[in-house]
């Protein structure tokens, strides 16, 4: 066996500088190596195939004179190499030498596989070419040398995507049904990654049968072997076939593409390349990009142009120029200072006169529906002089600098119409307090501009501004000072004078009865603002329409109030005859607790009929309204508010008390904590006001909760001596609700007396 060890080491440095010599000439040699293997394999190949024709081998022998590898030593100019070392070559050279002297060679055949299925199995190529073994330890510097003897062949075949099988067995049927174009379209589907060569000489052989499907087949051969170039493609589509215009067997080929007419237009469907696309999408980019900055630009224009010019489309409002103070009722002090601005708006030399500078800012406070818009618009109307009306709010929108923007659109336009009054409503929109941190510094900025212009006009002019709130606590304090709002006028809820003056002019917008006792109507509404009470008046002329009355009588104005004040009635609601009866019984005993009680307010009426929440109510009508409560008032409030839970237990049982009394607890608990830890009310814990009885120390936690136990201990024993002492008026009282289920005051009393109503159910 050969191997390095059977080499000398002289010659193994020759062998060393003979390779080194070899891969210095390699690129020049092996051309020259392989025309010569090349010939002479013909040249065998020829001799062979003369006597053997049905067999395609190499040759058998080697017909040469001289040794081969001598000859090819010889070629390289080493023919000068000693004999012996020469001898140890050739016979490293001729190891691996396969024996050509054998008659059977068939398996020494080697053949040059195919792209496709299709030449492999009908014919190879009979080219034999040199190739050489895989690297081993036994060749080492001979590695490089190309290899003169016949190689082992293998036959390899590169199939992509379709196995050998299945394009044998489509070629089969392709060729056994000539004129069935889709059989064909099949086997050059299949074929055409293998084969396209194949594939455009089949389609142009004119033999087989054609269609679209197959034409498509054909130009991707066409495209893949780079020759669309060399193809006619108008005999192409003009024809469908520009290799025969019928099948071998004779049927016709319709166009491959029809020709579109009017009523059958062709719809073409253009597809750009890769590099195309984006090119498209990057300038449809581009040209977007330009056109919203187009547009936006527009439309920033147009909206500074308006915001620069927009003083012009502001007008004053003309339809509240009719509004006079006799039609503002109940908020006279407010009247009487605004009357000093109609003065100056009037005649204002008048005032300039000593020097003096009237006020170019009032400040209306107060709570919600009091009348201070109201006011705003009496004052335009008794100066008459334009009225700017605008609100907080409308100022700023989601572009910035729009808020003062308009600011200064407004006071432009009240220059031009002075003298004005402006009237900004709820003022503190854009006129609270500026922070550091302000998460929308915008709304700065329109204040910031509202005080510049405050400050720009002279009171000359005759502009006067007008703001409303209802929280001036937060109003910035730069707005508020001296020189701009510095008059600040309170609007105040109406008391009972003021609700009747207010009642007397809402109901003079509507036809009324001549038995309605608007006094009485204003007693009983405590806590009403003017707004409440015009709705009161706009809700019992709406129940009289629903009703069919002519007119609106003391009915309607009573059942709007108590919609008002209670909700609606639930006249759907079913309520069993005990659970009526219970509620009776309670509701008696607030009544008759109150009708008792000395200190306690004058009953207006009882009622068992069910709104929102609550079941039934007394209501109470004060002559007056209480500024300040006595002690005997409020422990006369705590007597009243334990008569329903004394009634229950007289009545039915301790045991069968219910949690209808919720309200009247919270309202008692409430008064007498506020007795002992607020008014300094209590004996025990003295002049001490604890705000936050939790924060306390626990003995005075402890003295405070004994001291409101007491107190509804002992309001508890009182209104239950005064329902047991009156047992048969509160009976008759219960009976008489659960029959008329509302009395008033006059037919209260004549129902414990024991005598008969004489209105009917």
């Amino acid at each position: 066996m050969f191997s390095p060890s059977g080499i000398t080491p002289q010659a193994g440095g020759l062998l060393y500088q003979m390779t080194t010599v070899l891969n210095s000439v390699k690129k020049s040699s092996i051309g020259r190596c392989m025309s010569y293997i090349q010939t002479k394999t013909q040249h065998d190949n020829n001799s062979k195939v003369k006597t053997e024709p049905s067999v395609a081998t190499t040759s058998d022998t080697v017909t040469s004179d001289s040794d081969p590898y001598t000859t090819f030593l010889e070629e390289f100019g080493l023919s000068s190499i000693p004999a012996e070392l020469l001898s140890q070559l050739t016979t490293a050279l001729s190891i691996c030498q396969c024996n050509t002297n054998s008659t059977d060679n068939l398996w020494r055949v080697s053949h040059v596989s195919s792209d496709s299925f299709f030449k492999n199995k009908h014919g190879f190529s009979s080219i034999t070419d040199y190739s050489r073994h895989k690297s081993s330890i036994f060749m080492t510097s001979f590695s490089k040398i190309p290899w003169l003897h016949t190689s082992f062949h293998t036959q390899n075949r590169g199939i992509h995507s379709y196995s050998s099988r299945r394009i044998q067995q489509l070629e089969e049927r392709a060729n056994a049904e000539e004129h069935n174009p889709r059989a064909q379209s099949e086997y050059l589907r299949a074929l055409v990654q293998e084969d396209p060569n194949y594939v455009v000489r089949r389609y142009e052989s004119g033999k087989y049968a054609i269609d679209q499907s197959v034409t498509n087949e054909y130009l991707k051969a066409l495209v893949m072997t780079d020759r669309v170039n060399q193809v006619d493609m108008k005999k192409i589509f003009s024809s469908g076939n520009d290799y025969g215009s019928t099948s071998s067997h004779g049927a016709p080929t319709s166009p491959l593409v029809q020709t579109g007419t009017e009523d059958s237009p062709i719809h073409v469907i253009t597809q750009n390349q890769k590099g195309s696309f984006f090119r498209e999408q990057f300038w449809n980019t581009v040209r977007f990009l330009i056109a919203l900055f187009l547009i936006t630009s527009l439309i920033e224009g147009q909206l500074q142009m308006k915001l620069t010019s927009g003083h012009k489309d502001i007008q004053p409002n003309t339809t509240d120029r009719k509004c006079r103070f006799s039609d503002v009722q109940g908020v006279d002090e407010a009247k009487q200072e605004l009357k000093d601005v109609v003065e100056f708006l009037r005649n204002p030399e008048r005032f300039k006169r000593l020097g003096g500078k009237m006020p170019t800012g009032v400040l209306l406070i107060g709570s919600p529906g009091t009348g201070k818009t109201l006011l705003a618009k009496a004052v335009a109307g008794e100066a008459g002089v334009p009225f700017f009306f605008c609100s907080g709010s409308e100022f700023d929108e989601m572009f910035v600098g729009v808020g003062a923007a308009r600011v200064r659109n407004l006071f432009a336009a009240a220059k031009e119409h002075a003298p004005c009054i402006v009237f900004i409503d709820e003022l503190d929109a854009i006129g609270g307090t500026r922070i550091v941190h302000d998460h929308q510094p915008y709304s700065r900025m329109t204040l910031n501009q509202l005080l510049v212009e405050l400050d720009g006009f002279d009171t000359g002019e005759g502009i006067v501004v007008i703001g409303a709130t209802n929280f001036p606590e937060v109003l910035d304090k730069a707005l508020i000072r001296p020189g701009r709002f510095d008059t600040k006028i309170t609007v105040p809820m109406p008391d009972v004078k003021g609700r009747h003056d207010i009642l007397k002019v809402h109901l003079k917008k509507v036809q009324v009865a001549e038995e309605i006792d608007v006094e009485v109507l204003a007693r009983g509404t405590v806590g009403f603002s003017g707004a409440d009470l015009a709705n009161l008046v706009n809700v019992a002329a709406i129940y009289a329409a629903s009703e069919g009355d002519a007119s609106v009588s003391t009915k309607h104005l009573e059942f709007a109030k108590d919609k008002i004040i209670m909700g609606p009635e639930r006249k759907s609601k079913v309520i069993e005859a005990k659970n009526r009866e219970l509620v009776a019984y309670h509701e008696g005993g607030h009544a008759l607790v109150a009708l008792y009680t000395p200190e306690a307010l004058p009953i207006h009426k009882a009622t068992i009929v069910p709104r929102g929440q609550s079941l039934g109510m007394v209501a109470m009508l004060p002559e007056k309204d209480e500024l300040n409560w006595s002690r005997a008032q409020l422990l006369a409030r705590l007597d009243v508010a334990m008569g329903g839970r004394v009634a229950e237990e007289i009545i039915f049982g301790k045991e069968n008390i219910t949690m209808g009394a919720a309200s009247d607890m919270e309202a008692s608990n409430k008064i007498a904590h506020a007795m002992v830890s607020m008014y300094g009310m209590s004996d025990k814990v003295g002049m001490v006001q604890v705000k936050d009885v939790s924060k306390s120390s626990p003995e005075l936690q402890a003295l405070i909760e004994s001291e409101v136990k007491q107190l509804l201990k002992d309001s508890y024993e009182r209104a239950k001596n005064i329902l047991q002492t009156h047992s048969k008026e509160h009976n008759r009282l219960a009976e008489a609700l659960l029959k008329y289920e509302t009395l008033d005051l006059q037919e209260i009393k004549e129902v414990i007396q024991g005598k008969q109503l004489s209105r009917n159910l």
